[in-house]
């Protein structure tokens, strides 16, 4: 019988011999281990500490530069040294006049220098400043100037407090300074050398005079009215011209010897700061004109 088995095509195998097929799997094998050696991407070590990273993508973080420790006396001024400035730097809160020798030229000595518990700033209440002025730089202005009571109503000594500027305020500065001035109009007039100013009386260029407005000026310019004597008043009520005139004329014709013709009261808003001096004024030539500096 004739055989159905199928008649079979022998063909040329295609598949891998078994020991060939090991060679290549070795030998892919360790050139992947080559490769991860060389720094692939293996997985980081792990740690036991949870908040150390190892990840080599974000950059270290820059360490912080430590502040500097708060300084209360930084650029703090000392007691008796000189300073020139102009009279529009005398009315800011902060001090920028230049240091100079007391020797030399000079317009404002600091008398004192302290500290407070809180910072004055900006935004420090402007009662709070004059308060703090009245109650440190007041007594360190007599000790400076020195003279009789009247011998400092009658000149144009003054004193002025300074504060922290905003660079100082941000290294922990507190410090509070009082200068002694003498303001002529707008200007500062140069101070005396030698402590206390007024040792020796009132000298004409620290001595209050007046211009024809009113304004109070060294009486070393050429001025319209003098101050000649000053007296305190004797209550606490403000003194009415309309009612206080004769008392002021009769007084002051007590102190001056002759009748000076003028009289005035301190400001209201001197007043209120315990400003209390009546002054005895005389009227002067009239100064020639070109005359003032």
């Amino acid at each position: 019988m004739p055989s159905h088995r199928p008649t079979l095509r022998l063909r040329r195998s295609t598949a891998t011999p078994i020991p060939v097929l090991l060679r290549g799997l070795a030998m892919a094998l360790a050139l992947a281990l080559l490769v991860s050696g060389c720094g692939g991407s293996e997985d980081p070590p792990k740690t036991d500490d949870p908040g150390t990273s190892t990840d080599q993508g974000e950059p270290e973080e820059e360490e912080e530069e430590e502040e500097p420790a708060p300084d209360p006396g930084y650029q703090a001024a000392k007691i008796g040294q000189c300073f020139r400035m102009t009279g529009a730097k005398s009315r800011a809160s902060v001090a920028t006049g230049r240091l100079t020798k007391c020797r030399k030229q000079h317009t404002s000595v600091v008398a004192y220098v302290g500290y407070v518990h809180r910072a004055v700033t900006p935004r420090t209440p402007l009662v709070r400043r004059r308060a703090l002025g009245t109650r440190v730089c007041e007594p360190a202005y007599r000790r400076v100037v020195g003279g009789t009571l009247a011998d400092r109503a009658t000149s144009i000594l003054t004193w002025t407090l300074f504060t922290p500027g905003q660079d100082q305020l941000e290294r922990g500065a507190r410090w509070v300074r009082c200068d002694v001035i003498a303001r002529t109009g707008n200007q500062l007039v140069e101070l005396p050398p030698g402590q206390p100013m007024l040792k020796q009386g009132v000298p004409e260029q620290l001595r209050v005079c007046q211009d024809a407005a009113g304004a109070d000026i060294s009486c070393a310019r050429p001025h319209s009215y003098r101050v000649e004597a000053v007296y305190r008043a004797a209550d606490n009520v403000y003194p009415d011209p309309a009612t206080y005139t004769p008392m002021a004329r009769s007084r002051c014709k007590e102190l001056v010897g002759v009748f000076g013709g003028f009289w005035q009261p301190p400001s209201r808003e001197g007043w209120a700061a315990s400003d209390r001096f009546i002054r005895c004024l005389s009227p002067q030539p009239a100064a020639v004109e070109g005359d003032a500096p």
